[in-house]
């Protein structure tokens, strides 16, 4: 009988270190709850990030003649954002990204959102994806990549993604810093 305690704990162990790192889920940060894994702008609906990410998108006005240029080459875009719910910056720019995408009439369940923990430089999620700063914002149209906005926008969340979508060349100030 001494046994099966020894192995029911060598089994949760096993359990728990295989969850896929790719599930969202709440870890501790602090002691606040912060989301780890890949989910969508939905997750952010939900307390306790709720608050913060309503009170940054209200407070948003995109301007709207950028939004309309923008929208016609929003089509065939697919886009990935790498955030943390711990970061700053984040928690400002996340949300102003989703309400230009709203007001672009894109469909934000259509980006992949990546959840990152606060130590997230070797983390499963950003392998491969030279993730340097959050929140970063990537745009891929077949594919390949067009450019990305790293940390914060240069001009404004709208414009950034408008050059990014139009101007062939487009680098973000910190796209070369590791």
């Amino acid at each position: 009988m001494r046994v099966l305690p020894g192995l029911l704990g060598i089994f949760v162990f096993v359990v728990s270190s295989c969850v896929n790192p790719r599930v969202l889920h709440t870890e501790k940060y602090k002691g606040q709850d912060i989301l780890v894994g890949e989910g969508n702008f939905r997750a952010l609906m939900a307390a306790p990030y709720q608050k913060w990410f309503e009170e940054n998108r209200a407070a948003y006005q995109p301007v709207q003649p950028v939004v309309e240029q923008l929208k016609p080459y929003l089509k065939d875009v697919e886009m990935e954002v790498y955030m943390g719910t711990w970061c700053p910056d984040s928690r400002e720019h996340v949300p102003v990204f989703y309400k230009v995408l709203q007001a672009a009439g894109y469909d934000p369940d259509r980006v992949k959102v990546f959840f990152l923990p606060r130590e997230y430089g070797s983390h499963p999620l950003v392998k491969g994806k030279n993730i340097i700063r959050v929140p970063t914002f990537v745009f891929y149209e077949n594919g390949r990549e067009l450019g990305r906005i790293i940390e914060y926008p240069m001009e404004s969340v709208e414009k950034d993604m408008l050059k990014i979508l139009t101007v062939s060349g487009y680098r973000h100030e910190l796209e070369n810093q590791n």
